[in-house]
């Protein structure tokens, strides 16, 4: 099968994931982890590759309530939610923004079916584990991604007991987390149900507007799972999920900045302050349906795999964060709706055991289509000492654009996988997959209108459609706009990617493995959903990109020792990009008058990279009642020889371009680490337990475009965030309650920083940094019961 089946749950996993309390057998040795990271149920220590695992376990213990909560639980991984409508993920040093609008470094998954980091990023809850696969993924993973891969394995119902339980969250950012689930057989050994549910509220980042009053904004998501389980024969059976979710609420941007004009506050990064005139707002919810079929016939193993997503993400963001346009009736705001819906389908074929070689045949296809509309106001302020016209000093109008960007995608892949034993303790694996790839994307700009277009003052009625022409004329003269022109929105390509690998098994508790691996991404366009795509000098150069290929090799070991109460897994490895897809936001380029005008949607350039890095991680049974786990990561991430489009120009040039090589790839720390203990005290039938996590982060590179011009950050530091946990549970966990610290020392290290927006810059000269920092220390009470 390709999910554990409940009989195969296993506690918490290696490997760079905060290790609760592994459960302790009579002889006080780990218990074994399984995983499916190879589509076969395998043990961790048998996988020839860096696979980490946090059990659903781990995540209620640490009180993982989110997707990005998970990077705590891990080195080396990072997720990052800038705001609520978009999302990255970034493992051995490189990443991209989710609406980049190139497929991921990092592919996440949920039960072996695509998702989109939206997804992903929802709430956790009722889940088996989560498999956290590093490097290329070029062989066996639907789409092929350079960095590695995120599978969420969810809960399925169990055939022959039933099981559930009900918790509770509580915190000090109005914070309140409800779960409930249940699942049991309806026949049993034949046919099983479960249903899971999640209902979410918080602040978010508590960031205040002052301009709008919002003190108190609030986030809120609901969720539910429903899953069935059929054994139709001894050697038939069917597994379909289904999960609904929905998020809504308020994003407000904070700021810190002097005002160059001395008419707004001065504010410092722990202010967690807003000026916009109006506050984002974030409304999004998606359908999944994951379908598996398993059958054993002939003594060959068939796999099915069907999945379908569907979501829809409407965001309204203030442009305006300073509020610099202090006109009500002058927009500046826009709103961007996508519709996005996804087929998936797998088929494999596969041998077991065999005493040679064991082989897999697999099909896989894909299908996409995604259309994304924004309406964007715009607001024109002419200069209050206009010469050429002394009535339009002064003068405002807003101009409404709306951008329809269909986006459509499929592909293919046949692919193999093979393993050779060649003796007892040498084995071989080849996987080797050959994929086509169609892609259309289209960016079409329309005028939809002057919202707010005031007479001109001093001049008749009679004049003023005249004047209104002249002002608007070779603003609207430039519509409609093909924001990628007719020839480069088509796009077919292939690829031919793999892997192989070679473990050596040196003793029962010690093997030691090598392996090559080769990952592709396709070349494509850059999407400018904007009336100011018209300024770019020449589109083929900063709309365009190549594809992208890169070759990894790794040597690992993994180990157990003091008599199987230890463990130790390391990793070194070299990655070498060639046209590696960078993507930058906030680049901005020269209007016919010179002022700087923001590019949105972000371009994608290539540049050649190289990658390399070392990882840890283990864990310890130091007694029966103390436990430890450990990981640490250290990734050197360099461009070789690139350069990005940023805003820091040469005179004469429309975009800046910023020579890159020897910097960082991707804006991530080279140095991360983790570090957990518990502790419990055993009573007559009840335990307390105290238990900590300490996660450190290095410095990191801001990537912004505006990132070291004026008082944007070039740099962000490190930081360390400890969290503490003390709580009282039964002896046989049937209950469990705790108090909990998370970010302990209120570390408020910034994050996040971009440069001041259009309207900043034109009003004051650029004042205001939109800046995020780490979310403030949080206390909270869990309760738990399991039945």
């Amino acid at each position: 099968m390709n999910r554990t089946p409940t009989v195969c749950k296993t506690l918490l996993a290696s490997a760079l994931t905060a290790l609760t309390a592994p459960a302790i057998g009579q002889d006080l040795v780990l218990e074994e982890i399984i995983v499916t990271a190879t589509k076969r149920l395998s043990t961790l220590q048998d996988i020839a590759a860096t696979v980490n695992v946090v059990t659903g376990d781990s995540i209620d213990k640490f009180s993982s309530l989110g997707f990005a909560d998970l990077e705590s639980q891990t080195a080396g991984v990072s997720l990052a939610t800038p705001n609520a409508r978009s999302q990255t993920v970034a493992m051995r040093g490189v990443s991209v923004d989710a609406e980049a609008g190139v497929d991921s470094t990092v592919t996440i998954y949920m039960n072996d079916v695509l998702v989109t980091n939206n997804i992903a990023f929802g709430q956790l809850y009722d889940l088996e584990r989560v498999e956290i696969l590093r490097g290329p993924q070029g062989a066996l993973q639907g789409r092929s991604s350079p960095a590695g891969a995120i599978n969420i394995n969810t809960r399925s119902a169990d055939l022959f007991e039933p099981d559930g339980y009900v918790q509770g969250t509580i915190d000090d950012n109005d914070g309140i987390n409800g779960q409930v689930a249940y699942g049991m057989p309806l026949i049993e050994g034949k046919l099983a149900a479960r249903v899971a549910a999640v209902y979410d509220t918080n602040r978010g980042r508590n960031v205040e507007n002052i301009t709008t009053g919002l003190d108190d904004p609030e986030l809120e998501a609901t969720s539910y799972r429903l899953n069935t389980v059929w054994q139709i024969t001894d050697n038939l059976s069917a597994d379909l999920t289904y999960q609904a979710f929905d998020r809504d609420g308020d994003d407000p941007a904070s700021v810190v900045g002097v005002d160059s004009l001395g008419q707004r506050p001065t504010l410092k990064p722990e202010d967690r302050t807003s000026l916009a005139p109006t506050v984002n707002k974030t409304d999004f919810e998606y359908d999944f349906v994951d379908f598996q079929i398993n059958w054993q016939i002939g003594g060959l193993d068939f796999t099915s795999v069907t999945g379908w997503t569907d979501e829809t993400r409407i965001y309204r963001e203030e442009n305006d964060k300073a509020n610099y346009v202090q006109n009500p009736l002058a927009g500046t705001s826009q709103t961007s709706t996508v519709d996005q819906e996804v087929w998936v389908q797998e088929f494999r074929l596969s041998s077991s055991d065999n005493d040679f070689w064991d082989w897999m045949l697999g099909l896989y296809y894909q299908d996409s289509d995604v259309v994304a509309d924004f309406t964007v106001d715009t607001t024109t302020t002419f200069p209050p000492e206009f010469p050429a016209f002394p009535p339009l000093g002064g003068y405002q109008f807003t101009l409404q654009s709306n951008s329809i960007v269909p986006v459509e995608a499929e592909q293919w892949s046949l692919f193999t996988f093979n393993s050779f034993y060649l003796s007892d303790a040498l084995s071989m694996e080849l996987g080797l997959r050959y994929t086509e790839y169609e892609k259309y994307r289209a960016a079409t700009v329309t005028l939809n209108g002057y919202p707010y277009l005031p007479d001109v003052a001093g001049f008749p009625p009679e004049f003023q459609d005249f004047l209104k022409d002249q002002i608007t004329g070779p603003a609207g003269a430039a519509f409609p706009i093909e924001g990628i022109p007719d020839e480069f929105q088509n796009i077919d390509d292939d690829s031919i990617t793999g892997a192989l690998t070679l473990r050596w098994d040196w003793t029962d508790d010690i093997s030691l493995y090598a392996n090559y691996g080769r990952a592709y991404r396709t070349k494509g366009n850059s999407i400018v959903p904007s009336p100011n795509v018209q300024f770019i000098p020449d589109p083929a150069e900063y709309l365009l990109h190549d594809e992208e290929t890169s070759d990894s090799f790794e040597l690992g070991m993994k180990a157990r020792f003091w008599g199987g109460r230890a463990s130790l897994n390391a990793a070194l490895y070299y990655q070498q990009y060639e046209g590696y897809l960078g993507f930058v936001r906030g680049v901005e380029v020269l209007d016919d008058t010179g002022n700087p005008v923001v590019l949105p949607g972000g371009l994608i350039y290539n540049g050649d990279a190289d990658v390399t890095g070392i990882e840890f991680d283990g864990q310890v049974l130091l007694s029966e009642t103390w436990s430890m786990g450990y990981g640490l990561s250290w990734t050197q991430a360099e461009w070789d020889g690139a350069a990005e489009p940023c805003n820091d120009r040469e005179p004469g040039e429309l975009i800046g371009s910023c020579d890159l090589d020897g910097e960082r790839v991707g804006g991530e720390p080279e140095w991360s680490g983790f570090l957990n203990s518990e502790y419990f005290f055993p009573l007559e039938s009840t335990e307390i337990y105290i238990r900590g996590l300490y996660k450190y982060t290095g410095e990191r590179d801001n990537i912004s475009a505006s990132a070291g011009l004026g008082t944007v950050a070039e740099e962000f530091d490190d930081y360390q965030l400890f969290d503490l946990f003390v709580g009282w549970r039964d002896s046989d966990v049937k209950w469990d309650v705790n108090v909990f610290v998370k970010n302990l020392f209120d570390a408020d290290e910034v994050i996040l920083q971009d440069g001041p927006d259009q309207y900043d810059q034109f009003f004051s000269g650029g004042s205001y940094n939109e800046t995020n920092i780490l979310r403030e220390r949080t206390i909270g009470l869990m309760a738990r019961y399991n039945f």
